[in-house]
């Protein structure tokens, strides 16, 4: 793999850093407790729609769930607290519909440098309820990555009707990184360039179980 200086220069400084810097929280989290103005039907719909599409053909998220977090490329340099230090980029697909399993196999970068090549992200889903009860049915999708950069992640949606038009919602985004990529992962990295990303998903299968559709949404980098 090659760099060029810049490149190298980046990798030796962040590696240098990951070393030196006192050890930060392998997992990171987002946990939104909310209300959908839908039924339960139509947001679990919608949780479907969007588990099957990431584990089957994550670049039509895109058209609905993932909007808002595209860029708006301007000519400021990238920094770690930049709303794109961190991208992963889709490539080959495969997935199993009667399991429900995925792979997909995407290149990490990092402040636009490709550190990892050709990881694979395999992910499992399930639905399931409480054995003497009917709800809250919980979608949980969970997440694991070859190589170190990143060991796991999960994603929850637990749901339980408040009425016929209301539905409770508990969500939960989670990610464990590697050792050298958590230690690149401050609080302010995190906030800027992550967490935003996953409230973002949360309002938009809101918005589309509530009104069948998501509008367009636009938003800047951060300096």
């Amino acid at each position: 793999m090659r760099y060029g200086f810049k490149g190298l220069l980046i990798v030796t400084m962040m590696l240098s850093a990951a070393t030196l810097m006192a050890a930060r929280p392998q997992q990171r989290e987002v946990v939104i407790d909310t209300v959908c103005q839908a039924p339960l039907k139509d947001i679990l719909k919608v949780t479907d729609r969007f588990c099957y599409q990431f584990q089957a053909c994550p670049d039509s998220l895109f058209d609905w769930a993932y909007k808002g977090l595209q860029e708006i490329e301007t000519d400021q340099p990238k920094t770690k607290e930049s709303r794109s230090a961190i991208q992963l980029r889709y490539k080959d697909r495969v997935y199993d519909a009667q399991l429900k399993t995925g792979d997909v196999s995407v290149d990490i970068y990092v402040l636009g440098v490709r550190w990892w090549k050709d990881q694979h992200l395999g992910t499992k889903y399930v639905l399931t309820r409480p054995a003497n009860a009917k709800y809250p049915l919980t979608a949980h999708m969970t997440a694991t990555y070859s190589g170190s950069i990143l060991q796991n992640g999960h994603f929850v949606m637990r749901l339980e009707p408040l009425s016929a038009t209301q539905t409770k919602i508990h969500y939960e985004f989670s990610l464990t990184f590697g050792k050298v990529l958590s230690a690149f992962i401050s609080d302010k990295t995190w906030h800027n360039a992550i967490e935003w990303r996953f409230e973002t998903i949360l309002e938009n299968l809101i918005e589309c179980a509530e009104t069948g559709t998501v509008k367009d949404k636009i938003r800047g980098v951060q300096p």
